[in-house]
């Protein structure tokens, strides 16, 4: 027989014993003593607005792991819901939806997902006290009962979907938050007032679009709060990935269109949106569409604020973590930044866009000019700054009316006609806020921003955070006082 036959039998044998060794089952413990571990031993959900309907709104999604710690063999469990259908809660185990898991299998040493939602019934108390919302995920184990502890709370609301008022309005429940699903919108001639402590929050690609009047009256100690409605993980999200406390895009954000007018933000809080502020027409009367006070719009994944040749007033306000232009000119119009402070650093991976986009050209995508503009835009007292090497980029084109007035400012750019004679300004590309990772954008003791602005008029006498300015007034939002 030919020395090659013999070998590729050899071959043959050795493969069909291995794929028969291969195949041979797993043992599971039936020891009582193999039980399973779990990552963690509470799940815990912050926060969760009341159902609107069943299924909405929900949860985030928290998952833990469950563990097999015996190395040799399979183990079998069944997992359930003490609630049962009653249960607030909902499981997803392998891919698939439930309350309750019959006969799961877990290889030695190996783990599975079990994934959990959270749904809140109304709790109808008229103080607007969440209530409390517990259940425990069971799981029998060769014999043993284990438990993973689910806790979370439920918070009623006061929804608007697809809804307009035709007369004025006035929001001022501070005891629930106000939903919006798709859009609020608010009609010519009627105006929309927000009251200190309110809270509103957005459905995804919702928006408060205003053809009126809006009127957003916070405090420093209360301000008005516009984010998400995903609010279940802003304290308790240790171990998630994604935490929609901070993460942007969750809504549209405040659209203002023709005819709005005499609109007014003080002392608000934007954050998590597509954009903060977005103006899509020009001022009617000749005044800012829009004037804005004590501001923080952060956590944009577009513009912070943007209009289409609008006019706007910011004063004491930040503008901060954009994955475009915090702020920018589209087509030109008007705009009053004193005492502003505008970020350039982004953590969630957005462009090199410079902070400060000023421009009066419209451009197609291949940088032609197709359009100008007329432009005037004033920012007195302010700060751009950030990690790219040049955070304002001027494009401008003087075939239109132009006035640039630029003063008592600190810029992060290369740009030296900032720095003609009597603007104060400052360039630099060693400043540092207090800390931008943890949102302090006030000023340390040895800043470059300090006392380079001017007096203006009319005097701003208080900072951001309503602390009195010093005759030598601070660049930026915050004054800083020894």
């Amino acid at each position: 027989m030919h020395p090659h036959l013999n070998f590729n039998r050899i071959i043959i044998a050795f493969l069909f014993v291995a794929y028969i060794v291969g195949c041979k089952p797993e043992k599971f413990t039936t020891n009582t003593g193999d039980k399973l571990n779990f990552s963690n031993d509470t799940i815990l959900f912050d926060t969760i607005l009341s159902q609107l309907y069943v299924g909405t709104p929900k949860s985030v999604n928290r998952q833990f792991v469950v563990r097999n710690p015996n190395k040799k063999e399979k183990i079998k469990t069944s997992l359930f819901l003490a609630g049962g259908v009653k249960s607030p809660f909902r499981l997803n185990v392998d891919g698939e939806p439930g309350i309750r898991f019959d006969d799961i299998e877990i290889r030695g040493g190996d783990s599975i997902f079990v994934f959990v939602e959270a749904y809140a019934n109304p709790n109808l108390d008229p103080t607007g006290n969440a209530l409390i919302i517990r259940d425990s995920i069971v799981f029998l184990t060769n014999g043993n009962f284990q438990n993973v502890q689910l806790l979370a709370w439920g918070q009623d609301a006061i929804y608007h979907i697809r809804d307009s008022i035709e007369k004025d309005m006035v929001w001022a429940d501070k005891t629930k938050p106000y939903v919006v699903y798709d859009y609020f919108y608010v009609k010519p001639g009627v105006t929309l007032t927000i009251k200190e402590g309110v809270k509103v929050y957005f459905a995804p690609y919702s928006t408060l679009y205003t053809e009126g009047t809006l009127i957003i009256e916070g405090t420093a100690t209360e301000p008005v709060t516009f984010e998400g409605d995903r609010t279940s993980d802003k304290y308790s999200d240790k171990f998630s990935v994604f935490k929609y406390f901070n993460i942007p895009g969750q809504w549209f954000g405040l659209r203002f269109g023709w005819p709005a007018k005499n609109n007014t933000i003080k002392y608000a809080r934007i954050k998590n949106a597509s954009y903060g502020i977005f103006m899509d027409s020009s001022s009617v009367d000749g005044q800012p569409l829009v004037k804005v006070f004590n501001t923080c719009i952060q956590n944009i994944s577009s513009y912070a604020v943007v209009g289409n040749r609008s006019k706007v007033y910011i004063e004491n306000s930040v503008l901060a973590n954009c994955g475009s232009a915090c702020l920018y000119t589209f087509k030109g119009g008007d705009y009053d930044l004193r005492h502003v402070t505008i970020s350039g650093y982004c953590d969630f991976g957005g462009g090199n866009d410079p902070a400060l986009a000023v421009t009066n050209r419209l451009r197609d995508n291949y940088g032609r000019v197709i359009e100008t503009y007329p432009i005037k835009f004033t920012f007195l007292n302010s700060i751009t700054y950030g990690d790219v090497s040049d955070e304002i980029a001027l494009d401008i084109d003087t075939k239109e009316p132009v006035e640039l007035t630029l003063l008592g400012s600190l810029f992060k750019s290369t740009n030296t006609s900032l720095l003609q004679a009597g603007t104060q300004n400052v360039l630099t590309k060693n400043f540092k806020f207090k800390d931008h990772t943890k949102d302090r954008f006030d000023l340390d003791t040895l800043s470059q921003a300090r006392d380079i602005g001017f007096i203006v008029s009319p005097p701003i006498l208080k900072d951001y955070t309503d602390k009195l300015r010093d005759t030598k007034p601070d660049a930026g939002a915050f004054e800083r006082m020894e």
